[in-house]
């Protein structure tokens, strides 16, 4: 097996919300980096769908971005997006791939 990376974006006051700001140039070129090293991404059904509701549109230019975010844009719709759910089966975003299977 190889390694797994975990990150998540928080706050100082603790806030994990993705939608109650927008991360800085800095910060998504540090997340671009760190993407970069890796080889996929794994998601749960609701992080996927928060991610497939904005940033196809930004990585096919369908919405305006500074460079930093359009490049986080593009590298994530290339990344292999393994998402595990029993709720959806169908993944339509750019190499999205459903695991239904037990993890273990």
């Amino acid at each position: 097996m190889g390694l797994l990376t975990f990150s998540i974006n928080v706050t100082l006051d603790g806030c994990v919300d993705h939608q109650g700001g927008i991360a800085d140039d800095e910060t998504h070129a540090f997340f671009t980096r760190l993407m970069d090293e890796g080889g996929a991404m794994l998601w749960g059904r609701i992080t996927y769908e928060t991610m497939e509701s904005y940033w196809p549109a930004v990585a096919r230019g369908h919405v305006q971005a500074p460079p930093a975010i359009s490049e986080w844009a593009v590298k994530l719709e290339a990344k292999p997006k393994y998402v595990v759910s029993s709720t959806r089966k169908d993944f339509a975003w750019t190499n999205s791939h459903h695991i239904a299977d037990d993890l273990g």
